[in-house]
């Protein structure tokens, strides 16, 4: 029952993450006002890139290669020192290219330095340790308390404009000191291992490999922003990005599961045991699965009025591109199932990078013809065929390996059910015009509807028997 209370584990720290930024968003962009904002999203999707230089591709590298070796003491004593000083040697690198990117570039310095700590958090970033582990409760624990440890430091000291550059700080000194924390934890885990044992030249290729899709994914993740801005107005990239961020937020509880199973995925290929791979693939899959399509209906249902209550007036029309951004997640899900956990578990890399690269050749030429007649719309609609192109590329990848049939036989149950569900969501909508009394309704009404059609379809998933068998070893 391991795998489970992994889950909830994961899970709870998730809800966390999707509860605190729906407070300290509004009051963020209340306090701090929209240029301030707007200088510490610039200057953190500039340190973003700097950030993925230090880490390369060593935190789900580090997570598999903890998998693999998690039963010799010695063999994952020996891996970790490798990883860990490939990270500080990288972490060293990116810091330095940013001085020299400070004193070319010019702008924002002060901030752009503050947010340089955010390097140092991921050069001491050993949460892919515990994961390969599967020791969830120790990275979960600590990520709460400073989550909520965070969002009160801000509560209390940002008061104005001016207080930015304190804001930045809270943030990104509160990761690092929460990265400190988990070190404390490594003395029975790990031996010391002799500095002519380590040896750091076999790991570079596959950490390089694993890179290069991170890199691609940020550049499909910041692509469509960067044409709106170019192809659009500022305005259309705030409705853009605003809705995203909401989209964002949601994902974090369908991909809860994905995190808690690569560990054992991983595990199970390292042991060539076919059987297991296809049982939790299947298990990832359907969850993934059941909680995407009630969450991608249900936005849908209740973008106007949520849009009209956290957004407020100034972002009238927000809501058709948040409908349509909603549809990515159920994409989304996929991609995490497929290409972040199976094809990384198995060590077939070339198929995340192609798929990512595939996509964001599509969204460049799809941008191009639809964002400046739709805008923030169109950028939408383009996100979503870029997922799309994600996941339909994976699974081509995926086949090789895995008969897909068997993973799929109960989406349509999710799927159906999630029709009704949003029927009767429909039906709500058209009566009901206080924005809150809508959403409480829908959400009762919508849960209900579809916990009930899934009670008469009967997807394997929710058989408590066969649930049971998947989370015991």
């Amino acid at each position: 029952m391991k795998l489970i209370k992994n889950y909830f584990y994961n899970m709870s720290y998730q809800v966390i993450a999707i509860i605190l930024p729906l407070i300290t968003v509004p009051y963020i962009s209340r306090v701090l006002g929209s240029d301030a904002v707007g200088v510490n999203s610039y200057t953190n999707a500039i340190i973003t890139y700097f950030v993925l230089i230090a880490n390369v591709g060593l935190t789900v590298y580090g997570n598999r290669t903890i998998s693999y070796t998690r039963d010799s003491k010695y063999q994952r004593s020996q891996k970790f020192w490798e990883i860990v000083f490939i990270k500080w040697i990288m972490a060293t690198v990116s810091f330095l290219l940013l001085i020299v990117f400070i004193k070319i570039y010019g702008l924002y310095s002060d901030f752009l330095l503050i947010q340089s700590i955010q390097i140092f958090a991921a050069a001491i970033d050993i949460s892919w340790f515990f994961t390969g582990l599967e020791d969830f409760k120790k990275t979960v624990t600590r990520n709460i308390v400073i989550k909520v440890l965070s969002a009160v430091l801000i509560l209390l000291f940002v008061k104005r404009t001016s207080d930015l550059a304190l804001y930045i700080f809270i943030v990104a000194s509160s990761t690092l000191f929460g990265n400190l924390t988990l070190w404390t934890y490594l003395r029975k885990l790990i031996i010391p291992i002799e500095l002519r044992n380590i040896s750091l030249k076999p790991h570079l290729i596959p950490v390089f490999a694993l890179f290069v899709p991170q890199l691609a994914n940020q550049l499909f993740m910041t692509l469509n922003k960067l044409m709106l801005g170019n192809l659009s107005t500022l305005s259309q990239t705030g409705y853009f990005d605003n809705a995203d961020k909401i989209v964002r937020i949601l994902l974090t509880a369908i991909t809860a599961v994905g995190t808690v199973i690569f560990p054992r995925l991983a595990n199970s290929f390292k042991n060539n045991d076919t059987e297991k791979i296809k049982k939790y693939l299947k298990l990832s899959f359907d969850t993934v699965s059941m909680i995407s399509i009630p969450i991608t209906f249900g936005l849908i249902t209740v973008s106007k009025s949520f849009s009209n209550i956290y957004f407020g007036a100034g972002f009238l029309g927000i809501n058709v591109t948040l409908s349509i951004l909603a549809i990515e997640l159920i994409f989304m899900g996929w991609s995490t199932v497929f290409g972040n956990q199976f094809l990384v578990a198995i060590d077939k890399i070339k198929g995340l990078t192609i798929s990512v690269i595939s996509a964001t050749i599509v969204l460049l030429f799809s941008s191009v013809i639809v964002i400046p007649k739709f805008g923030s719309a169109g950028a939408a609609v383009t996100s979503v065929i870029g997922e799309m192109t994600i996941a339909i590329v994976q699974l081509f990848f995926v086949k090789k390996y895995i008969e897909l049939i068997p993973i799929f036989k109960d989406f349509y149950k999710f799927f159906v059910s999630g029709l009704l569900m949003i029927f009767a969501c429909l039906i709500i909508n058209k009566f009901i015009t206080n924005d809150w009394l809508n959403i409480i309704l829908q959400v009762i009404c919508g849960g209900v509807v579809y916990l009930i059609s899934l009670i008469l379809l009967k997807p394997q998933i929710i058989n408590l028997k066969d649930l049971k068998n998947s989370f015991v070893d």
